[in-house]
């Protein structure tokens, strides 16, 4: 008796170890960790498309990328290449951000920043302060405080703003 009370007792544990187990799994599966908006200003300068993937609940990595024909304020075409990391603070749906980053500009035929006209590059630090609401459905929205520093430009700190809608995946 005390040997099928033994092997009943093992044959449950295993079973409900298995079920814990994969409870886990399906639970960490369906978080989200990937993310697409658009962010108008911001990081981006005047625009970019950004594909950001959380490394934990906590930690983000950023990477976009915009193309500006020639836009009412300068001539020429821009291209912006935001890589920020940033830091998460708060709860499920909203969250304070904080991050640095460089944002990487180039342009054709620009007189801009208070350098000469011609082609130019620039790697600008920027950072991040601002809000990030995440709806259950998985909608982003981001609004943020986004400084641009560069000792080479005119002035040497930009300050600057975004707004960003996308998409969690």
């Amino acid at each position: 008796m005390i040997e099928l009370f033994k092997k009943s007792l093992l044959v449950s544990s295993v079973v409900i170890l298995t079920q814990i187990n994969l409870i886990a799994q399906s639970i960490t599966s369906s978080i989200k960790q990937n993310q697409l908006y658009i962010e108008l200003g911001g990081n981006g300068m005047i625009y970019s498309i950004n594909y950001e993937r959380s490394l934990s609940e906590n930690f983000t990595l950023r990477g976009g990328f915009g193309i500006t024909p020639g836009l009412i304020f300068a001539e020429g075409t821009f291209l912006h290449i935001p890589v920020t990391a940033s830091y998460l603070i708060g709860g499920v749906s909203s969250k304070f951000e904080t991050g640095l980053g460089v944002t990487y500009f180039a342009g054709t035929d620009i007189e801009v920043f208070g350098l000469p006209s011609d082609d130019q590059s620039l790697i600008f630090l920027t950072g991040i302060v601002g809000y990030r609401y995440i709806s259950p459905g998985g909608f982003v929205f981001r609004i943020a405080f986004t400084p641009f520093y560069n000792s080479q430009a005119e002035p040497n700190f930009i300050p600057s703003g975004g707004l960003s809608f996308g998409f969690m995946f």
